[in-house]
């Protein structure tokens, strides 16, 4: 069982300096890393130099009162999270997990509450208070003891920088940085004059600015910043200045420019917490198209297959309910075995707005999704979201997947951040069993086709936090468009579409299976970081190779493996043909493995090639109907990993 310890009781006083440090004892292959997966289908690349962070979070927040009578203006909400939260985020999005964050004096018990020891976020938090406000320059000369000789990123804790500096961190090696923006009003920031691209002086809200380039909260600085700071002059409001130690390094000839390219929010005063949490808003509410009365939102069908889900329908549909975008229908496929069940009679007695399917016989995932889908079609619903029972959803999950869908009209498949969730555990995981373990932010391809959840078994903290195009998303929750779905189905035998292929066996790589011939016919696949799920997922993450998966088979029952394996080989079946050369060596070098290993140890797997014999006809067929969208598979392979 996990679990995460609370911190220990903090006795904060003038200048001291500790370090609360995440060690996880049940599995600590998870421990905090700044080497993510190095693959072209990550968003991030992180560096090895010894680069620490530091937050400056003190101050009075004078200009925000009253709102900061009693809190610190950092811990106030900018929309969806803390202020401070950020500052935090601008720093790991560059690689960067040792942080020392400065609190006053006042509220310091406040940030170590809200944020504690860092594992939260996968970072080691060390704090330092402040004893006084008597400048920026001063609260970076307490970061001394703990950045050492190492490079170290200052960042502001009231800015709002949405840029990925991970190339500026990688870059840095010596001297100074500060970051750039452009303001309407300069008069009103410190204002860098420039001869090209250097810098040349930093003038503090000058009356008559030399350019509109706004230095903003965010520095890079090398060991040096301590000694010259020691060397400043108080200002004459008593203050050891920023700016004057930025031009020091100018002076010195050390200084170096980056210039920002997405917003930036400086959310000191009420206007500008206010712009800012409104811009963010905006940036992740849907497009006008779902605001207007004339144009309404598109129709979301919802599906769901019940088998025996009633200890997960009340929280399942408290989150669907509880949706902010409203067009939305939600149907249940009923695969259980008895007709009058706990599960329908859950569902008509507390949420009679559900639309029931059953069919005459039993039907796979497969055929139950395709059924869903015909009863969406018919509700002229515009899109499909495939769910689970066992999971729950945060209120904007689906609006923000919509959301995506619209802004990209070849987007056929979209979906969110996953992650595990213990429904039977709420009391060792905090109140709600929510983790912050990832199951999948998206699914990969690897040349000897195996399907890889992105991120599976890691803490999030933040690495997949960018919208990106993936290979595939993961069918526990995806939206799908219906009218690309229409465009790839399968024509069977009786002339019935089948959007998602019923040779393919119960629940395994049918997601895949509808990944693969979407990307052929030329449609993409999302991934919005903000729409996030949780999923009860039992399952292990081992890491990669072929260790690892012995590790995760010897959690799957005979039967599962026998349906992953027909599945795994009807795709390939289809599929493979169709590939260049060192993908077929490496996909059968790998298969051979796998059959050496199923022989010894699996032997009951083998009768599935029988299987698999006898639905040959059918498998030739359906790739015979891959050809009337002229299947690009050069695409596929540069998706594989």
């Amino acid at each position: 069982m996990f679990h995460n310890p609370s911190p220990p009781p903090l006795i904060l006083r003038g200048g001291d300096c500790f370090t609360l440090r995440y060690i996880n004892t049940i599995h600590p292959e998870k421990q905090p890393t700044t080497h993510p997966l190095d693959n072209k289908n990550s968003m991030y690349y992180y560096t090895q130099c010894s680069m620490k962070g530091v937050i400056l979070a003190g101050g009075s927040g004078s200009r925000l009162m009253p709102n900061t009578k009693v809190t610190n203006k950092h811990l106030l909400p900018v929309y969806n999270k803390p202020m401070i939260y950020y500052a935090i985020e601008t720093l790991l999005r560059a690689g960067i997990r040792d942080i020392l964050i400065l609190p006053g004096k006042e509220q310091a018990g406040g940030f170590a509450q809200l944020l504690g020891s860092g594992s939260d976020f996968n970072a080691n938090f060390t704090y330092r208070v402040q004893d006084s406000a008597s400048g920026l320059a001063y609260a970076v000369g307490l970061a001394e003891p703990f950045v050492g000789q190492d490079c170290f990123m200052v960042v502001f804790g009231d800015n709002i920088i949405l840029d990925d500096l991970t190339r500026d961190v990688a870059e840095f090696k010596a001297g100074a940085k500060v970051f750039l923006t452009k303001v309407p009003d300069p008069s009103r920031y410190g204002i860098a004059e420039l001869a090209g691209e250097k810098v040349v002086r930093i003038i503090e809200k000058p009356t008559n600015p030399p350019s509109d380039w706004a230095v903003v909260g965010a520095y890079l600085y090398d060991g040096r910043a301590f000694e010259f700071i020691r060397g400043l002059t108080p200002s004459a409001r008593g203050e050891l200045e920023i700016t004057d130690l930025n031009n020091k390094y100018i002076d010195s000839g050390a200084m170096q420019a980056g210039f920002l390219k997405e917003p930036w929010f400086d959310a000191g005063t009420h206007e500008s917490l206010v712009e800012a949490a409104a811009a963010i808003r905006d940036m992740r509410r849907p497009v006008e198209r779902i605001k207007t009365v004339n144009s309404p939102a598109p129709k979301v069908a919802a599906g769901v297959i019940l088998a025996n889900s009633r200890a997960y329908l009340p929280k399942f549909f408290e989150t669907l309910r509880a949706q902010d975008y409203r067009n939305l229908e939600l149907i249940a496929f009923d695969s259980n075995t008895e007709t009058e069940n706990e599960d329908l009679a859950f569902i008509k007695a507390n949420f009679p707005e559900v639309t029931i399917l059953r069919a005459a016989a039993p039907a796979g995932t497969s055929a139950a999704h395709n059924q869903i889908i015909q009863q969406a079609a018919l509700q002229n619903a515009e899109f499909y979201l495939t769910l689970h029972p066992e999971m729950i959803l945060e209120q904007n999950f689906v609006s923000e997947l919509v959301n995506t869908a619209l802004r990209d009209p070849q987007c056929a498949a979209v979906g969110g951040k996953l992650k595990q969730w213990h429904l039977f555990s709420e009391r060792a995981y905090g109140g709600a069993g929510t983790t912050n373990f990832l199951e999948s932010t998206g699914v990969l391809i690897t040349r000897e086709h195996r399907f890889i959840n992105r991120g599976e078994g890691e803490i999030d903290h933040g690495q997949y936090d960018q919208d990106c195009a993936v290979f595939g998303v993961s069918g526990t929750a995806a939206l799908y468009r219906i009218s690309a779905l229409k465009s790839i189905a399968f024509i069977n035998e009786s002339g019935r579409a089948e959007y998602f292929d019923e040779l393919l066996i119960f629940k395994y790589k049918e997601d895949v299976d509808v990944a693969y011939r979407l990307q052929l016919a030329g449609y993409r696949a999302l991934y919005n970081p903000r729409a996030v799920a949780y999923h009860d997922y039992t399952s292990i993450h081992h890491g990669r190779g072929m260790l690892a998966t012995v590790r995760r088979r010897r959690q799957k029952t005979r039967r599962y493996k026998e349906w992953s394996f027909i599945n795994h080989h009807i795709i390939l079946s289809k599929y493979l043909g169709g590939l260049s050369g060192g993908v077929v060596r490496s996909t059968f070098l790998y298969e051979l493995k796998a059959l050496i290993y199923s022989i010894l140890l699996e032997p009951y797997l083998l009768p599935q090639f029988l299987r698999l014999a006898k639905m040959s006809r059918q498998i030739a067929q359906r790739k015979l109907q891959l050809q009337r969208y002229a299947p690009n598979f050069t695409h596929i392979e540069r998706w594989m990993v």
